[in-house]
């Protein structure tokens, strides 16, 4: 009794320490899972690692730069000269001289008017603005798109389970059907349409298994992230509830949204510009003052400096007569580039109104296309539902069966797609509205 006993524990033992490596060895084959990313993490990655928003970024940075560029023709400029010389003279008598001298002056200069400057000025802020806002268009554009590809990953990775189910259900059938033919209650008709759809479905699978792979690596590319990182998306808590964006002034909204607000930035920039074009035809006034003196050498040069100096101020006025039709011809350009931009804002703010229309509407087809979905889906369901059991009596055919099959997938697959083209509209809808 002993004996077995103690050999019992021995041959627990062993089974506990086999369970625990065959574990171990199943963990460590297992593959890892994707990493979880909430539509919040996403926009956040997209904003900072976005290719696109990151040159917009240095757009701004350019147009900041420009406005610095423009300031400098209207501040002081400083300049400082030190120069040393040593000179050798040789006569026909074999006589030499050598000389030696240094000269230092400093010079100010200021412009007192100059109408082209300030032009420039005003335009080159005024651009900056318009890069600032289109900064924040493009921010808004980048939200959508992220968005849109995250709710498209979401859409494709569930028509990808609903095919999954599909070619389930068409195997378990193909079993049924097999068992029923062997019994003589099925026909081989039924049997080879039963083999069909099992086909005919996993070779949709195949398809949707690829497109949700694509899905993922188009996200990964809005986020600026490796193509091939692993997303797995999850459906935003409470998504699907209406939102309340349907109620507002169309011409507030075109007014509103950041990029017809660049666009409005960008004509007064061109407005300033051809103020500039035409400050051509003004005269300049400016004032420069200079300090100056000479030494015989270098290292008395900065020795007394209050002593021996030369010490003028200058004002300059300067009257501009003919340069050639260079003046028209910018005036003429600065015409044409302001039409241009009159032109362009008129567009920019009809083809805003455009596009909120069309989202609104939509948005009022998304919620009656997710209505009409779901009650497709019960309607195939149950039809779904008789067409097995008349199968089972052998009161429907075959193909009624597969035909029963075939449109509840796709009654599920058009409540997948209902539900996230109203999800898209709702954000196309946000984006024209510049919310």
């Amino acid at each position: 009794m002993r004996v077995c006993r103690k050999k019992g524990k021995h041959i627990g033992a062993a089974l506990v320490c086999v369970a625990l490596v065959c574990a171990v060895l199943t963990v460590s084959v297992l593959p890892a899972r994707a990493r979880v990313y909430t539509l919040k993490e996403c926009i956040e990655i997209a904003l900072t690692g976005n290719t696109t928003l990151a040159r917009v970024r240095e757009d701004l940075t350019s147009a900041g730069a420009d406005v610095m560029s423009s300031w400098s023709s209207v501040l002081p400029h400083v300049s400082a000269n030190v120069s040393k010389s040593d000179g050798l003279m040789v006569f026909s008598e074999g006589d030499d001289v050598t000389s030696e001298g240094a000269s230092g002056d400093l010079t100010v200069s200021q412009a007192l008017l100059d109408g082209s400057a300030f032009a420039r000025i005003a335009g080159s802020s005024r651009s900056r603005t318009a890069a600032e806002l289109s900064l924040e268009s493009t921010e808004r554009d980048i939200v959508f798109q992220t968005k849109e590809a995250y709710y498209g990953l979401l859409r494709l990775v569930q028509l990808r389970d609903v095919q999954s189910e599909a070619v389930d259900l068409a195997r378990e059938q193909a079993r049924k059907t097999q068992s029923l033919f062997d019994l003589g209650s099925a026909s081989r008709s039924d049997l080879l349409k039963a083999k069909v759809q099992v086909g005919e479905a996993e070779l949709t699978l195949i398809s949707a298994e690829k497109s949700a792979k694509l899905a993922r690596a188009g996200l990964a590319l809005v986020l600026g992230i490796d193509v091939t990182t692993d997303i797995e998306a999850v459906d935003p808590s409470g998504s699907f509830a209406e939102e309340e964006i349907l109620d507002f002034d169309l011409e507030e909204a075109v007014s509103s949204r950041p990029d017809i607000r660049a666009w409005e930035q960008s004509l007064v920039a061109a407005k300033r510009s051809l103020l500039a074009s035409k400050a051509g035809l003004w005269p300049d006034l400016g004032l420069s003052v200079r300090y100056s003196r000479g030494t015989d050498s270098l290292d008395e040069l900065f020795d007394g400096m209050t002593e021996d100096y030369t010490r003028s101020i200058g004002l300059s006025l300067s009257v501009p007569i003919f340069n050639g039709l260079a003046t028209k011809a910018s005036i003429d350009n600065s015409k044409s580039l302001l039409r241009s931009y009159e032109i362009s804002v008129r567009n920019a703010r009809l083809q805003a109104a455009y596009e909120i229309e069309s989202a609104r509407l939509s948005v009022e087809e998304g919620t009656r296309s997710v209505s009409v979905a779901e009650d497709a889906v019960l309607q195939a369901e149950e039809d779904l539902k008789v067409s097995e059991e008349r199968f089972r009596l052998r009161a429907a055919s075959m193909l009624e069966l597969i035909d029963a099959r075939v449109a509840y997938s796709r009654a599920r697959a058009g409540l997948v797609n209902a539900r996230y083209d109203y999800e898209i509209a709702k954000a196309e809808l946000r984006l024209a509205l510049g919310l």
